[in-house]
């Protein structure tokens, strides 16, 4: 199995979502579920990366995949011995305006 790498911003984005269902929408159980569904996810994409849809922005610099996992995208990248996660964006969030500069970071 690979080994998972979460990016910077990857852990912020998962952090945000957890602290927003939790606080602000005053629901922790489904931050708590919410949180182990994605990490159960992306130990499944480790296990079979070809799963994602491959981007297709010239722009990038490398190839980036996406799987969608309950409502967010999640966006990562891989080779033989490691999956790195880039970002995890909500579905109705912008991702042209919000953080495709930032995959590299």
């Amino acid at each position: 199995m690979r080994s998972v790498e979460f990016r910077p911003r990857a852990a912020v984005d998962i952090e945000g979502i957890v602290v927003y269902l939790a606080y602000a929408l005053k629901m922790p159980q489904a931050a708590r579920r919410t949180a182990e569904e994605l990490y159960a996810a992306i130990d499944r994409i480790a296990d079979n990366p070809f799963s994602g849809r491959v981007l297709s922005d010239d722009g990038l610099g490398r190839e980036y995949r996406r799987i969608l996992v309950k409502r967010y995208w999640v966006y990562y990248s891989f080779t033989d011995e490691a999956l790195a996660v880039w970002r995890v964006f909500h579905t109705t969030q912008n991702h042209d305006v919000y953080g495709f500069e930032l995959l590299g970071e």
